[in-house]
């Protein structure tokens, strides 16, 4: 699904909706006969959609298993929790969160978001809605206890205070977000395995290169220390390699 950024829309309108959409689902014209139609009941739902709490068709709309967990949370804590998984789920939402934490902002604001967005992330979306866009991520982050929510006045831009214990709340919510969420680590990535070269076992690859001690000038012992990345050497070299530094014995010459 194509990201399309929630906006003109209410976390209130989201719980609504979800409410309603308990159970087996509701039809669509039934929930346009009790929240009224047009653009709010459209971008709501879009926005329950971008968040992965429904799933629709054309006429009936159903909660996910996010949904489900979100809308039948047991208490305001739980709730908080769901909601907070369902922000930093989202690409756009636990991106710009990740990015904050990493660059150790307390603050964020509307032009910086709009900045990590549209130039960063590349979301390519139009202007006037990332605008309205930003208001609503800093409502729902607020909901879910994320930051609280700064309205810009005189001059001022809107923005997020993120809550001082983020980083451990991101820490302890990692494991559970969906995937393609919130940025997560690097995954160091294994050598290509190039064609005709012997795969070397990663015992021999890492083997550390003995520790030599030298004489300095005035008599004190000196220990130097060398390592060198084999991973990417043929199995031969290896060999030669450690021969020379007397790790395997050489390989005795044939009776003439």
């Amino acid at each position: 699904m194509a990201i399309l950024l929630p906006y003109r829309t209410d976390p209130r309108l989201l719980f609504q909706v979800m409410e309603y959409a308990k159970g087996r689902g509701i039809d669509r014209s039934l929930l346009e006969a009790r929240l009224g139609g047009g653009e709010p009941l459209r971008e709501t739902l879009n926005a329950l959609e971008q968040l992965g709490l429904i799933e629709r068709d054309a006429s009936e709309i159903r909660l996910t298993e996010a949904g489900r967990r979100l809308a039948y949370a047991t208490d305001a804590l739980e709730r908080q929790r769901e909601l907070a998984r369902v922000v930093l789920s989202y690409p756009p939402y636990g991106g710009v969160i990740e990015r904050a934490l990493r660059e150790g902002l307390s603050v964020i604001d509307g032009p910086w978001v709009e900045r990590v967005w549209q130039v960063e992330m590349r979301l390519g979306q139009p202007r006037n809605r990332v605008e309205e866009a930003r208001t609503f991520f800093f409502k729902l982050a607020e909901e879910a206890g994320l930051g609280i929510f700064r309205r810009g006045v005189r001059g001022q831009p809107s923005r997020l205070v993120l809550a001082p214990d983020l980083e451990e709340r991101l820490r302890v919510l990692r494991p559970l977000l969906s995937g393609g969420g919130a940025e997560s680590e690097p995954v160091p990535r294994e050598p290509a395995a190039v064609s005709g070269v012997t795969t070397v076992s990663s015992e021999l690859a890492s083997a550390p290169v003995p520790e030599r001690t030298t004489a300095a000038p005035a008599g004190a012992a000196v220990t130097i220390t060398v390592s060198v990345d084999l991973t990417a050497w043929e199995l031969e070299k290896i060999e030669a390699f450690l021969r020379l530094l007397g790790v395997v014995p050489g390989r005795s010459e044939p009776a003439p």
